[in-house]
């Protein structure tokens, strides 16, 4: 923890910060600045596949322990998904989800299921807390507990764990908490896995797992192919977004879930983002982009893109409200599985 000295030093510079931006906003026009004509497309589009909740997302819930069975069918399917199409991909990790008595070691092996089909692994904490719900020695904690078994696994390949992604894409309920927690994260060797696509596919998977629990073959359908179409929606409207930040599309990064729903839709959203001129990297070859260096000043509660995180260096606003949402079908579903899922 910082001493009482630095805290104060801390707020001084955010206040000081906030200040300068809060001014800047009076005076600067609300519109994107033009980039220099050095920065404008021309490369081809860049992508990289993360894979949050290992080594499950149950419909429902998202963070439940899970039965074995569909455990080893998920995690199965996705990482030979990702192998089929030569997809580097990392996934995330929540170790508490290892931890039941009896089956430890067959659900580390669903971890090392990812490993040997070439693919890494990083901390998502141990059970997946709300950073913005949660004390700050408690959140490290989660961090710390959440690294035991990965980064043993890793560590036996000769690999080291070093991405941490945010339960929730929460970053820190204050500017004093978020600074401390990327300070620790730094000391441990941890960089911070932005997110610039969301594709909200944890409420489809639950309306997936509704539709298969009543055999709605019809409903099954429906649900895979609104998802798809959802994914190409935020696509492009990211990219859209990043030309107007940067002038150029700067290299993406997609977050999904370790999900029935991606191991049944996964081959069809990779082929559907390769038939959009992208060509799939790893998370070490996208953050070397320098739009990647744009300061995250956002604060808050909020799961929001990167991409939307940096328009407060840009002096605009948020804006997050003119993001595509999914189906409202698809949200009202999901929202009513949850509450009736809760009552359980």
């Amino acid at each position: 923890m910082l001493k009482t000295r630095a805290r104060w030093a801390i707020i001084c510079i955010i206040f000081g910060a906030i200040l300068l931006a809060g001014a800047a906003r009076l005076t600067t026009p609300r519109i994107y600045a033009a980039a220099p004509r050095s920065l404008q497309q021309t490369t081809q589009r860049k992508v990289v596949i993360t894979v949050d909740d290992l080594p499950g997302a149950e419909p429902g819930t998202d963070h439940a322990a899970s039965n074995i069975e569909y455990l080893q069918k998920i995690n199965h399917d996705i990482p030979a998904i990702l192998r089929s199409h030569h997809v580097p991909a990392i996934g995330f990790v929540n170790e508490w989800k290892l931890q039941v008595p009896g089956q430890r070691d067959a659900r580390a092996a669903l971890l090392q299921t990812w490993l040997d089909d070439g693919l890494t692994l990083g901390n998502h904490t141990y059970s997946h807390p709300d950073f913005s719900k949660t004390p700050l020695a408690q959140y490290e904690d989660e961090t710390i507990r959440g690294e035991v078994v990965t980064s043993a696994l890793m560590a036996a390949k000769g690999e080291k764990e070093k991405y941490f992604r945010h339960p929730f894409l929460a970053t820190g309920p204050n500017a004093v908490d978020k600074a401390e927690f990327e300070a620790f994260l730094e000391r441990r060797g941890y960089r911070v896995a932005p997110v610039t696509i969301d594709p909200s596919d944890y409420a489809f998977n639950d309306v997936f797992g509704e539709a298969l629990e009543r055999n709605d073959g019809e409903l099954v359908a429906k649900v895979k192919r609104e998802y798809l179409e959802y994914m190409d929606k935020v696509f492009a409207f990211e990219e859209e977004d990043s030309r107007k930040l940067f002038g150029r599309e700067i290299p993406q990064i997609l977050l999904i879930h370790d999900s029935n729903l991606n191991a049944q839709c996964l081959d069809a959203v990779l082929a559907r983002i390769a038939d959009r001129g992208y060509t799939f990297i790893s998370l070490d070859d996208a953050l070397a982009d320098p739009a990647y260096g744009t300061p995250d000043l956002y604060v808050g509660p909020l799961g929001i893109s990167w991409l939307t995180r940096w328009r407060l260096s840009f002096h605009l606003p948020l804006n997050y409200e003119t993001d595509p949402d999914p189906p409202k079908w698809v949200m009202d579903e999901f929202d009513a599985f949850r509450k009736a899922h809760a009552k359980h």
